[in-house]
């Protein structure tokens, strides 16, 4: 049930954390989200040519990510997002295709249903919406400093946090099993040992998280970036992505996809209006 927007806030409030974020460490937000820290640093974004499965898009360039941010350790779960937006999975997929019909199938299909599952059938500005309205709440109820808010990663920043100072094809190594994430397991990356094929999401935080703490990079859902997507991306000092264009970047992979579609590297995009059964995405925390 959809609480009022004064009684939400307050019941954030009641549920504040012991002190402001600093974006050093990590810090835990009165949603119950985790953040963990991104340190500033350099990076080579993109895949070398001798990557196997890379795409034309792929192009290695030099990025810099001058401010240290905090991004959350897992995607945005159901529970995290009905309380904040207050409508359920089952409701958002009806938003797309209509209460009768095709919605009971979709959401066998598209994703076990749960708290600890991952949100689907978001679009981008529902995304977009989700870290609007989070600031705002924690905002009024003097959990947030004004200067930092919550927002979508940039495509440099996502697969900056991914890799998380590893320059191989995934954050653990070169190769991909369904052991290892949520993906289709059948074609694995690397090995020819075929693996399980979940056909569905799984919970956040099933798998091991990389070096900086962060779960599901690879796999269970595609994650919504705040980039429109290029041909090439961009280099150089915190880059965005074009001002305009046809498809907002998706990044990880998915629960349905082969392992090569969940390399660090690999680039993908999606009409911003898309709510699918394979897409959702989580928040960073930084400066304004």
């Amino acid at each position: 049930m959809k609480l009022p927007f004064i009684a939400l806030t307050l019941a954030l409030a009641s549920h504040s954390p012991a002190q402001e974020p600093t974006l050093l460490s990590s810090w835990t937000n009165s949603l119950g989200i985790k953040l963990v820290p991104i340190p500033a640093g350099e990076f080579q974004m993109g895949s070398p040519p001798s990557e196997e499965g890379r795409g034309k898009d792929e192009d290695q360039v030099t990025v810099t990510i001058s401010k240290p941010f905090l991004m959350m350790e897992s995607e945005v779960t159901q529970a995290q997002w009905e309380k904040i937006m207050g409508t359920t999975i089952q409701e958002q997929i009806d938003s797309k295709v209509g209460p009768i019909g095709r919605g009971a199938k979709l959401v066998a299909k598209a994703s076990a249903l749960g708290p600890s599952q991952p949100m689907s059938f978001v679009n981008w500005s529902d995304a977009n919406a989700f870290c609007l309205k989070l600031t705002k709440l924690e905002k009024e109820s003097g959990t947030l400093p004004p200067d930092l808010s919550y927002q979508l990663p940039t495509e440099a920043q996502w697969e900056y946090a991914c890799r998380a100072g590893t320059t191989t094809v995934f954050h653990f190594g070169n190769t991909l099993s369904a052991e290892q994430a949520n993906f289709y397991g059948k074609k694995p990356y690397g090995i020819e040992k075929e693996g399980l094929y979940r056909e569905k999401t799984t919970p956040v935080k099933s798998f091991s998280a990389n070096p900086w703490g962060l779960y599901d990079m690879h796999g269970n859902l595609y994650e919504w970036c705040a980039d429109w997507y290029a041909d090439q991306a961009s280099g150089g000092l915190d880059p965005r992505g074009p001002d305009t264009g046809d498809g907002r970047i998706i990044r990880g992979g998915t629960w349905n996809r082969v392992a090569n579609s969940c390399r660090s590297a690999y680039r993908y995009s999606s009409g911003p209006e898309s709510r699918s059964y394979n897409i959702g995405f989580r928040i960073i925390l930084q400066k304004s």
